[in-house]
């Protein structure tokens, strides 16, 4: 079909009735792979959105926005031609999970049968799907951690009793911005040392991002010079997935019920969104929010939970968690003396 392809074009030149016969070819040819990839993006679209949504960004343009016929062109590109051959691999890489493309490429093969442009598209993306999981892979061996123990054991008196607070770095202790006069600025957040060194009397904290230690040291060692975070862990401590940096709170080498993550970023939470309180983004602007998150941070460490996941998913959604915590304590401390007025009894902690 490929080697027609000049043959058909040149027939296009002859006259209209060819060339909108061609057209029509070319359509029907590829409106099997193109049903089934609309399919995937917009379920993809969707769910970014929800994520978007649920850390406080704006929603995502819907698929017949601008930027998706752009991507229309690129596909038709690469019908025509192995011009965009490079520009497709690249959108497909962000686009679309290796499964995704996958799924994809399955449902395409099954639909377009009697599509020779399809197949032959099918054909191309299999090529390119091998080499991507080859890539994959040798990324995944070299960015994975070298240890299912990223942590030292903990004292024997201390399980069960001591909640490890994993806290990201970017986006919520900081912010890093580019700009071409300055290059490269990074802001800390208002109030981040009194946060670290109060919340260190409580907790085990740990620092965890995807940035490399070059760039995380320097930064904390300003932050907390108190040592407040006693373990910091890098990039080459995360899970590599679907080309995201993932935090595997499973590889702390501690009990997950008594492991409580705040990160405003969805990809660091893929693994475990049970054991992650999830926060808007901080982009620099004046906010007290690290501030007002101590006293409820504060009151779980001195209530002594069975299961910090308990207390995530009660406040699961939540946009202000400190202020539905003061709203829930306003709450309790009216049923509290309603009770007391009746001469009752509180129910004991749990």
């Amino acid at each position: 079909m490929l080697r027609r392809l000049p043959r058909l074009l040149r027939l296009a030149n002859g006259g209209a009735a060819q060339e909108s016969g061609c057209r029509r070819a070319l359509t029907a040819d590829a409106k099997g792979a193109h049903s089934v990839l609309d399919e995937v993006a917009q379920a993809r679209l969707k769910r970014i959105k929800s994520q978007l949504e649920a850390t406080g960004e704006l929603p995502v343009e819907a698929p017949s926005s601008g930027g998706w016929r752009a991507v229309r062109v690129i596909w038709n590109t690469l019908l025509l031609g192995t011009l965009g051959t490079g520009a497709a691999a690249a959108y497909y890489t962000y686009a679309y999970t290796t499964e995704e493309l996958a799924d994809v490429l399955k449902r395409t093969r099954a639909e377009g049968k009697e599509q020779p442009l399809s197949q032959a598209w099918c054909g191309a993306i299999e090529r390119y799907l091998g080499l991507r999981r080859n890539i994959e892979a040798s990324v995944k061996e070299y960015t994975d951690p070298a240890t299912d123990k990223l942590l030292p054991d903990l004292h024997p008196q201390l399980r069960g009793n001591l909640i490890t607070l994993v806290l990201d770095l970017d986006e919520l202790l900081v912010y890093k911005e580019w700009t071409r006069v300055k290059g490269w600025s990074i802001y800390k957040r208002p109030g981040v040392q009194d946060f670290l060194l109060e919340l260190g009397q409580y907790f085990e904290i740990v620092v965890y991002t995807d940035e490399p230690a070059t760039y995380t040291d320097p930064i904390l060692n300003k932050l907390d010079p108190q040592r407040a975070v006693p373990f910091r862990l890098y990039r080459t401590d995360t899970q590599y997935h679907e080309g995201k940096h993932v935090r595997d709170l499973s590889k702390l080498n501690r009990d997950l019920t008594h492991v409580l993550m705040i990160s405003a970023k969805p990809e660091a939470w893929k693994f475990q969104p049970e054991n992650t309180l999830k926060m808007r983004p901080w982009k620099g602007e004046p906010d007290t929010g690290l501030i007002d998150l101590i006293p409820f941070l504060q009151f779980l460490a001195t209530r002594k939970v069975r299961d910090v996941r308990d207390v995530v998913r009660s406040y699961d959604g939540v946009q202000d968690i400190p202020a539905a915590f003061k709203a829930r304590l306003q709450e309790a401390s009216a049923v509290q003396q309603k009770t007391a007025k009746r001469g009752g009894f509180l129910p004991a902690p749990r």
